[in-house]
């Protein structure tokens, strides 16, 4: 699989409108201000999510002859934000001030690292999440696949990441995984929130934080709006492709602050960025309804260009739209 490094700057500029953190926060050890609570989670609730599960489209990989070429050219109109609210209204804004400047910084940073002997990290359990008895009990291995349960979810960081549920007006509905970034701001995919085959937005969007089973532990969030880039949206009516990977990134707005309840997570742009072990937690369609697993993967700097790296790690259809970080366990960091 193929990530764009366009990820963290989209988030930035997406975000800049609104109170995005720089820093990850855990949930309050009371359980949070009780004015942010979630809704509850009826069975009702579970069915759909469930059932949204098969309703979701999948995304087919580019071919490799595409990322042979040059990726798209980065453009300050392609990060103009285009935002559809709850309500159903679609509003467009400026690229926020300081694009193009981001856009060059990048663009001299990576082209200046020499990454010729920065050598492949090893998987060491103290770079991984669920690290040592609890993963090793967990594991779960079909073939290949070394991927480990989640539970229970209600452990930072476990808390802020939660399963992004998603209709749209023509009675099919979607499931994809989210990751808070901020009291009320979940960083997702672009295709879990607008469908450019169709030309279509979702029309009703819930987060769901540490969904576990069936168990909800902070209830579900409505959101507010969800935004995605402009460059996303000119390829309406298109087959998902490279171009689409390289912008598929969207936030959502929740009407009310889940982070003060399940805490949220830092994001941000390395562009000196060197190997690196990966962990991706989602809730891919291939896995029993409703829970959360753990991917991990080194992270070759060797395959890390400007714009895109490659990984290995173990994913699948509503694993779309979770995050990607390093966990240094010394630091108790995660990046």
């Amino acid at each position: 699989m193929r990530i764009t490094g366009l990820a963290a700057i989209a988030a930035v500029l997406l975000t800049s409108a609104v109170s995005a953190q720089d820093k990850q926060i855990a949930p309050p050890s009371e359980g949070g201000d009780a004015a942010a609570a979630g809704q509850a989670v009826s069975d009702a609730d579970l069915a759909k999510y469930r059932a949204a599960r098969s309703a979701n489209p999948e995304i087919s990989a580019p071919m490799p002859q595409k990322f042979r070429s040059s990726p798209p050219p980065l453009t300050v109109e392609g990060f103009r934000q285009v935002t559809r609210s709850a309500d159903g209204a679609v509003t467009q804004g400026d690229a926020p001030e300081g694009t193009r400047e981001a856009i060059e910084r990048s663009r001299k940073a990576a082209g200046s690292i020499d990454r010729s002997r920065m050598q492949r990290r090893k998987i060491d359990d103290g770079d991984l999440e669920l690290a040592g008895d609890d993963a090793r009990k967990q594991r779960m291995v079909v073939g290949t696949d070394d991927r480990v349960r989640v539970s229970p979810t209600n452990k930072f960081p476990f808390t802020t990441l939660g399963y992004v549920y998603s209709e749209y007006d023509d009675g099919t509905a979607g499931g994809c995984s989210g990751t808070l970034i901020a009291e009320n701001l979940v960083l997702t995919a672009a295709h879990c929130v607008y469908r450019t085959e169709q030309s279509k937005w979702a029309d009703y969007i819930a987060f769901i934080p540490a969904l576990d089973d069936r168990n909800a532990p902070f209830g579900k969030y409505e959101a507010k709006d969800w935004s995605i880039l402009q460059a996303y949206m000119d390829l309406s009516g298109t087959e998902y492709g490279f171009n689409h990977l390289a912008n598929d990134i969207a936030v959502i707005q929740l009407k009310d602050p889940a982070g003060k309840r399940a805490g949220w997570l830092a994001y941000g742009y390395d562009d000196k960025l060197n190997g690196f072990n990966a962990n991706i937690i989602g809730y891919p369609g291939d896995k029993p309804e409703g829970t959360m697993w753990r991917a991990s993967c080194p992270i070759d700097p060797n395959f890390i260009a400007p714009d895109l790296f490659e990984m290995d790690c173990d994913t699948y259809p509503g694993s779309s739209g979770s995050s990607m970080y390093a966990y240094y366990k010394s630091k108790n960091d995660r990046v």
